[in-house]
């Protein structure tokens, strides 16, 4: 079985776009300074240093027999393609806990999760890079319905066809899913938690 887990779909230069041009602490222009090899947005007043991190994010491949559940993108990117459930993880939420609340949140549905099948860097564009933790979940409970991001939900047959996809990486997945790998099983204590934060009192 072929595993892939870096996705770059642009020809990456070196640059960092985007981010500050002004310091968000004390509005000084940025010079660009040699910083852990690289050089970076740095404030010379007050040494601020603007690191461009990849976002982390979490995508649920909710499985029901033979079938997957998918969504209709209603943003960027990928917008009007098809995709898994996923989000971005909150400061304040590890990631099995994202993955519950993001499901719940864009289909419906309740699910528990049963494992990690696959950790991904996708160099989606310029503006867009994520680390993204695939998890396989199956329904507890709910009732399914688009929301948050997604246009449609629907179920699709792991053996396909599938609908237009938006990332070749969820292709590759379901393609995993299709010759049995299931993948890293997930800490128990967490696989059905409530998705409130382990902040909250």
């Amino acid at each position: 079985m072929r595993v892939k887990q870096v996705y770059a779909h642009y020809d990456q230069d070196g640059t960092l776009a985007g981010g500050f041009k002004f310091c968000p602490f004390c509005s000084v222009e940025l010079a660009l300074v040699e910083r852990d090899h690289r050089l970076r947005p740095t404030c010379p007043s007050c040494g601020f240093v603007q690191f461009r991190n990849p976002a982390p994010t979490v995508s649920i491949l909710v499985v029901d027999r033979d079938r997957v559940l998918l969504g209709k993108r209603g943003g960027n990117p990928g917008k009007g393609t098809w995709s898994f459930p996923s989000g971005y993880i909150d400061y304040e939420e590890d990631f099995l806990t994202t993955a519950i609340r993001e499901t719940k949140e864009e289909t419906g549905l309740d699910v528990r999760i049963h494992s990690i099948i696959n950790l991904v860097s996708s160099f989606v564009s310029p503006r867009f890079h994520f680390l993204g933790i695939y998890v396989v979940a199956s329904m507890t409970g709910g009732k399914l319905q688009a929301g948050d991001d997604l246009e449609a939900v629907e179920w699709f047959s792991i053996a396909g066809p599938l609908p237009e996809m938006g990332f070749q990486e969820d292709i590759d997945i379901i393609e995993m899913l299709s010759q049995g790998f299931t993948g890293l099983p997930v800490d128990p204590d967490y696989a059905t938690q409530k998705t409130t934060s382990h902040f909250d009192s």
